[in-house]
């Protein structure tokens, strides 16, 4: 495996690059948005992930460990291949791939040019507890939420509005101990 290359961009091309490195080129495939970052002939130091199936092996390139850590989250998925995640990738943070996880937004994954919304309900379902809770990312929502994520996404994907889920869980009874006793005081309060 490839985890990195540490080379010259000799050449760019509309998504991906090449590095020459001691003479060796490797071509990688980047992220739009990387992409406008990287000037030719620059030093660069890159990430990477490889993907190898029976006709083809490819090399995925990224800034940061946590974004190949994120990319492979994303691959795993039934329905998303390597292109696909790294047209997520293409306008998006990793902040603002996880939030959309963690919110339940289905609308932030279906602008992805050839994710329906059963992939991108796929996504959400399975990267949520790989990623995390709702506090480690650090979405600055309040306490409440936070300890109530398994309500707040059942609700959104119960397609309830986002402002009036986060009012609702504002006001909820902390005595309320299993997500379905919470669940149920939500709907009647929604």
């Amino acid at each position: 495996m490839i985890y990195g290359l540490r080379g010259i961009i000799s050449y760019k091309g509309i998504n991906n690059i090449e590095v020459d490195v001691n003479g060796v080129f490797y071509g990688v495939m980047v992220a739009k948005k990387v992409l406008e970052t990287l000037v030719l002939d620059q030093e660069i130091t890159i990430r990477t992930y490889m993907h190898v199936t029976e006709d083809s092996q490819s090399l995925f390139g990224f800034i940061t460990s946590e974004e190949v850590e994120l990319f492979k989250m994303l691959i795993s998925v039934s329905g998303v291949g390597p292109k696909s995640a790294m047209l997520i990738f293409d306008q998006n943070e990793v902040d603002k791939i996880k939030r959309a996880v963690m919110e339940a937004d289905v609308d932030f994954f279906k602008k992805v040019k050839g994710l329906g919304l059963k992939t991108a309900q796929k996504i959400i379902i399975e990267l949520k507890t790989k990623i995390g809770s709702l506090k480690d990312l650090d979405l600055n929502a309040s306490e409440t939420i936070l300890n109530q994520d398994e309500v707040y996404l059942s609700l959104i994907q119960l397609g309830f509005d986002r402002k009036s889920v986060v009012e609702v869980m504002k006001k909820l009874p902390k005595d309320l101990k299993t997500i379905e006793e919470r669940l149920e005081w939500c709907l009647k309060s929604v």
